[in-house]
């Protein structure tokens, strides 16, 4: 079986020395691709992950880093358009936006304000000047080497959404075998795994991975593996959710042939 899995998290850049990241190490992906390693079963993994994500030991294991959703976006339709994929784990922690614009609030005003005889009820124009001042701004706020300028104060930055990566699998490889991961933060264990049978129903996942960020500290780590019926196992290490999560899919792999 040939496995796919994406891990650690993703980058998106700010200017040509700045980015928006986040904490995710990869450890537990990695720990997921060597256990699926250890199954006789496992052809190959193609594991893509973040620069500094922790890699998995397998020789079985092929590395694709990338950074941005885009990049991410790129390596996975590359290697489901070359190769018959089996199991997806999309574990990775992918940013939700990535910057869109950059501005300051002297500029904003300045832009908006200029050559306008606003009223309150002008919508059209306040959003038209205001969208203008975005792109007028980005070029003046960026030196040559793309760098923002350290002395502007009450910098502005605009966000974008990035497309949802889970969604693109039901598409790109209908057949194989899909494992969705859900983070949320101080929730009860009914909202966790509402929200877990959801993601797996809209995503056509055959399991989804739920965890609460104030189960995870260090080695210690609550998931629950949810499957198609809303039925759940609980595991409290990142080696026992690896365990299960290999276990599973390569077990739901096998049903379907």
């Amino acid at each position: 079986m040939k496995i796919m899995i994406t891990a650690g998290g993703t980058t998106e850049r700010i200017d040509s020395v700045r980015s928006i990241t986040n904490t995710s190490s990869g450890k537990l992906g990695s720990l997921i691709a060597d256990a699926f390693a250890n199954i006789p079963d496992t052809e190959k993994i193609y594991y893509i992950c973040g620069k500094n994500a922790i890699k998995p030991q397998s020789e079985k294991t092929d590395v694709i880093y990338i950074d941005t959703v885009a990049s991410l976006e790129t390596a996975v339709r590359k290697i489901i358009e070359e190769v018959s994929v089996d199991i997806i784990v999309h574990s990775m922690a992918v940013s939700d936006y990535r910057v869109s614009s950059i501005t300051c609030t002297s500029l904003l005003a300045k832009s908006i304000q200029s050559g306008l005889d606003l009223q309150p009820e002008d919508k059209q124009q306040i959003t038209e000047a205001f969208t203008r001042s975005l792109f007028e701004s980005n070029g003046t706020l960026l030196s040559e080497d793309g760098k923002i300028s350290s002395n502007l104060d009450n910098l502005i930055l605009f966000m974008e959404r990035t497309p949802k990566i889970i969604s693109l699998f039901q598409t790109l490889a209908p057949g194989a075998t899909l494992v969705g991961f859900k983070l949320l933060d101080h929730v009860t264990e009914e909202a966790l795994i509402d929200t877990a049978f959801h993601i797996l129903q809209e995503n056509k996942c055959s399991f989804v991975l739920a965890n609460d960020l104030r189960d995870i500290t260090g080695e210690r780590h609550t998931g629950y593996l949810v499957d198609k019926n809303k039925n759940y196992t609980r595991h409290t290490t990142k080696a026992e959710i690896a365990d299960a999560i290999a276990a599973a899919a390569i077990q739901e792999r096998k049903k379907v042939g």
